[in-house]
């Protein structure tokens, strides 16, 4: 059924193609005013990664390896960016929270993972990489990382048609239509995408303990996933000096799994099966409103969000012992099943203000944040053929947070230089609630979170910027809830109702020279950082990963971005990265210190060649680093694309291939106390995806007057470290 909508859509496509013309503007960013940082480019073709102030921007739109990619594969490969076993993103060493289209994601670890694998990657246009964002943003907002999509701007109507087909170990398919209707005061936009993967992951964990003894795992899971994104908005002008808008859109997740795990023990194996079901849901809604007056020089935005989470699924394992030589069962087999019910409602009001004086711009703002998550896990084991509860495990817990905010600052040019300085306050409320073992715990505090830059003109070829910024990373229920769950015989997951907020100092310093040779250097201090720790049952050789705070974590980093147009046709674009990282903390009531030094290599190389043909030839490359008490391994890989315009430059066929050599795998190793784990997971990451992209749209109208949201008023700004 599948195979023949993405015929139907191809067919209908096609037989369009004559009377439908698609007007594209290339790429640039726009001119900086007087006391902004200027916009580096080379060229008027943009480069892959260009700076704007202290922000790295990944020109995602023109190349040729993401339109085959979806946007999480995209995402992490960003120089300086990189994820964990668990999913979790981060910048240049620096927690991140994921924002789309300039509005917080609300997701992260799997489920951010889930979402980004599900948009295209020829949907992006841009991601903006902030590792010092300014203290207008979320205290929590250590570090961010923009997807911005593409989003017409000529009036008319336009739109866009993505259709990708693609294998790794299994097939995978992605289609997806935009559409914008632009006239002089409304601006109505939409789009819907719809993601077709199978996919495996095989991760294998070898335990050695103290007293000889040998544990071996090997967890093979198969996953069917069908996910739908739709989105729908608008935006009005009410009159000359005040616009409003909305933007409505949801993700619809099914997945399916079938997993095998073995166990291997030195006198038996443990073998399991696993079957499960998963149903995602996230509708959220943005309201905005913004008025603005050129006479007074000032500025009003506010937006209110609503973002609801509804996950639930069950599985069923299967398990039985057999001999380690015959394989004969031993024992009885054990049989296992569990119903969760996971939701998040969010809700938001903020309110921004400017006011631009003539010695100087003051920005203040008020925010107020409600979040209430319930998840109600329920186990049951067979008794005698007879499904009954399973108390051990079933485990309901509710976690409530309110989060109220405010900041000031003001902003001043004087000849060459633009100082900057903010302060943010921040009170958090936070209960949660174990009903199923009647245990509560509560944090309640206010703390004050200041930020300064400074940027300096030299000339238009050098361009300096300073900036430091303290931020705190607040952990949600999945961390704190205090409930073991079961991951599989002889591994366990449990929370930590303990853990503290992590805190964190940064200071940063920018230089770009000749807009090629982009400089960063910057330094860390993080206080109660968050670490897995491992706990292991000599007995049973049952493991609990826990968390646990860690008392001091420095990180220092060094980033170097060179863009290089050898030719007319040849570019390249280099980036790397020297990172620090230092532990000094007690672990078990005993000192622990570790420090470990490490790089991250990224090339993109593009060339364009004859009859209209355009190749790439990128690469990534991560030195080990350390995650906590864990070291993840050196990882990397090549990607390959090809690129041609075709109906007379309204579409385009591309081909890339994807980590071609099946070297963009995580190895890691766990060794501390009596812990000694050695792992691997592999996953399908090599690949080679198709896809056929076709713009239409009206080009007998004239582009639009600019007009700006109170987003996109903010990517404008390149002084004082203000993001987008």
């Amino acid at each position: 059924m599948q195979t023949f909508l993405t015929a139907i859509i191809s067919a209908t496509i096609l037989s369009a193609a004559p009377s439908a013309y698609a007007q594209q503007k290339k790429d640039s960013i726009p001119a900086p005013s007087v006391k902004q940082l200027k916009t580096h480019e080379v060229t008027s073709t943009t480069p892959p990664v260009t700076m704007q102030g202290g922000t790295m921007i990944v020109n995602v739109g023109k190349s040729v390896t993401a339109a085959g990619s979806n946007a999480w594969d995209v995402v992490t490969k960003s120089p300086g960016v990189i994820t964990d076993n668990n999913n979790n993103l981060q910048l240049n060493g620096k927690p991140v929270t994921v924002y789309l289209d300039g509005r917080p994601a609300r997701l992260s670890g799997e489920d951010l993972k889930t979402l980004l694998a599900s948009t295209a990657g020829s949907n992006i246009d841009k991601i903006e990489l902030m590792s010092m964002p300014s203290g207008k943003y979320d205290a929590q907002d250590g570090a961010i990382i923009n997807i911005k999509m593409f989003k017409p701007k000529d009036l008319g109507t336009n739109g866009n048609v993505t259709l990708t087909g693609g294998f790794g170990r299994y097939l995978r398919t992605t289609e997806g239509i935009t559409l914008n209707h632009r006239s002089k005061g409304v601006n109505l936009y939409g789009g819907y995408d719809h993601n077709y993967a199978r996919t495996f992951t095989h991760n294998t964990n070898d335990r050695l303990y103290t007293d000889g003894y040998v544990l071996t795992e090997s967890d093979y899971n198969r996953e069917n996933k069908n996910t739908h994104n739709v989105r729908a908005g608008a935006d009005f002008d009410l009159s000359k000096t005040s616009s409003a808008g909305v933007l409505v859109k949801s993700m619809f997740n099914r997945r399916t799994r079938l997993g095998d795990n073995y166990t291997t023990l030195p006198d038996s194996i443990f073998r399991q099966g696993a079957t499960g079901t998963q149903r995602l849901v996230n509708p959220s809604v943005n309201a905005y409103f913004r008025t603005a007056s050129a006479k007074n020089k000032n500025e009003l935005t506010i937006n209110a969000d609503y973002f609801n989470h509804r996950k639930d699924w069950d599985d069923q394992f299967s398990g039985q012992y057999h001999a380690y030589v015959t394989e004969a069962p031993i024992g009885s087999s054990t049989h296992i099943r569990n119903f969760t019910e996971s939701a998040i409602d969010l809700y938001s009001l903020s309110a921004d203000y400017t006011q631009q004086f003539k010695a100087f711009k003051l920005e203040a703002g008020l925010k107020t944040t409600f979040t209430e998550t319930d998840n109600n896990m329920h186990w049951e084991t067979m008794q005698s053929g007879k499904w009954e509860n399973d108390p051990s495990k079933t485990n309901h817990f509710i976690y409530k947070e309110n989060v109220n905010a405010a900041y000031a600052g003001a902003t001043k040019t004087i000849k060459k230089w633009t100082f900057s300085a903010m302060l943010r306050m921040e009170h958090t409320n936070a209960k949660g609630n174990s009903l199923t073992m009647d245990q509560k715990f509560s944090r309640d505090y206010v703390q004050l979170f200041p930020s300064a830059s400074a940027s300096y003109a030299m000339d238009q070829m050098n361009q300096f910027s300073f900036s430091y910024r303290r931020s705190i990373n607040r952990f949600g229920f999945d961390i704190v809830n205090p409930f073991i769950t079961y991951v599989n015989a002889y591994s366990l997951r449990q929370g930590n109702p303990n853990i503290k907020p992590m805190l964190s100092q940064a200071v940063q310093g920018t230089w770009s020279h000749k807009y090629q040779l982009f400089t960063t250097v910057a330094f860390t201090r993080m206080t109660d950082n968050l670490s897995m720790t491992f706990r292991q049952d000599p007995v049973t050789k049952v493991q609990i990963m826990s968390f646990d705070n860690q008392t001091n974590f420095n990180l220092a980093y060094a980033n170097v971005v060179w863009v290089k147009p050898f030719t007319p046709k040849i570019r390249s674009t280099f980036t790397v990265t020297g990172l620090y990282l230092g532990i000094n903390t007690k672990l078990d009531g005993v000192d622990y210190k570790k420090n470990s030094v490490t790089a991250f290599a990224n090339i993109q190389n593009s060339f364009t060649l004859p009859k209209g043909f355009t190749a790439e030839v990128n690469g990534n490359l991560r030195g080990p680093i350390m995650a906590g008490y864990a070291v993840l391994k050196t990882q990397g890989n090549v990607d390959l694309g090809l690129s041609k315009a075709i109906m007379k430059g309204n579409g385009s066929l591309k081909l890339a291939a994807v980590d071609i050599f099946n070297t963009n795998q995580m190895r890691y190793k766990v060794q501390y106390s009596s812990i000694n784990n050695l792992g691997r997971m592999n996953m399908d990451t090599r690949a080679v995806n198709l896809t056929f992209n076709y713009k239409f749209g009206n080009s007998n109208v004239k582009a639009a007057k600019a007009r700006k949201n109170s987003i996109e008023t903010e990517s404008g700004r390149t002084s004082s470290q203000q993001g987008f």
